[in-house]
């Protein structure tokens, strides 16, 4: 295997080794320093089945569950009878019925961690590309360990130990949640409460954790108070020095590291087919 960074930022393609095959002990030794170094990780031309996606996860950590599995909302109604519960569809294709096949739809996925809502989110995210749009559906990762190393000191002691809300009503792509009320007042948002700035549990170093904006609250501030702080945080995060922009082709999987990353999707036209299967690894509560 070879690993070749995909930008200055963060990211690595690692080439020469086939993922549907088992793993040997030392290949996912190479595999995870490379992770723990770069943050995200590119496979491509993988031919993977679910339970493929399911084994391969396993090499970053325990066995994780999808958002709705622990949002405690049951199994999907879009997942077909041999997709185990595990899984997660993305997907803007609708079947004969004009059902959805996935979630997400073809709009933009707002920066975001996945599942920042619980209180133990997981740590790794696996996402293998089945059919991909020839344009749009790009999607970018951040450092955000660079994000906090870089913060001007002063915004960086005005969120050291302090913790904000991250809301359970709203996804990634902005759409409310039917289980969940609407929300005016961000700081009444249901939620789990975490740290702006976490330690990361394998490499001890410290990283900013955001979660998404929508909805998110900075408690023991007045709401305009937290909204302005919250600004100014995402204005320095959300510079490209901090990104890379992975362009799909069908085969990919991407792997990243969701406790010390964040994420975001393109839009991509409502005629073109995108389809993508995830799997998670479990993680660790947010210190």
């Amino acid at each position: 295997m070879n690993v070749i960074p995909t930008s200055p930022a963060l990211g690595a393609e690692i080439t020469g080794i086939d993922l549907s095959k088992e793993v040997s002990t030392a290949d996912r030794e190479f595999i995870v320093n490379a992770y723990t170094k770069h943050l995200v990780l590119l496979f491509r031309g993988q031919k993977l089945s679910f339970d493929d996606l399911l084994r391969l996860r396993e090499l970053f950590g325990p066995p994780g569950q999808a958002a709705n599995q622990l949002l405690g909302l049951g199994r999907k109604a879009y997942l077909p009878k041999d997709a185990p519960d595990d899984i997660t569809i993305i997907s803007n294709i609708t079947d004969a019925t004009g059902k959805p096949i996935g979630a997400l739809g073809d709009g933009e996925a707002f920066w975001h961690t996945d599942s920042s809502f619980t209180e133990t989110p997981i740590s790794a995210s696996l996402l293998h590309a089945i059919e991909v749009t020839e344009t749009g559906g790009e999607t970018g990762f951040l450092d955000m360990y660079k994000a906090y190393e870089d913060m001007p000191p002063a915004l960086a002691a005005r969120i050291n130990g302090r913790y904000a809300n991250h809301s359970k009503v709203h996804n990634s792509a902005g759409m409310k949640r039917p289980e969940f009320a609407d929300v005016t007042d961000p700081s009444k948002a249901p939620g789990v409460r975490h740290p702006l700035v976490r330690t990361h549990p394998v490499t001890k170093r410290k990283c900013l954790y955001l979660g998404r904006r929508q909805n998110s609250y900075i408690f023991d501030l007045s709401v305009p108070e937290s909204e302005k702080l919250l600004d100014e945080v995402w204005a320095h995060t959300l510079q490209d020095k901090y990104t890379w922009h992975h362009k799909w082709k069908v085969g990919d999987l991407l792997v990243w590291d969701n406790r010390c990353t964040m994420h975001h999707r393109n839009a991509f036209s409502p005629n073109a087919r995108r389809l993508m299967h995830k799997s998670t690894t479990a993680g660790e509560p947010v210190v």
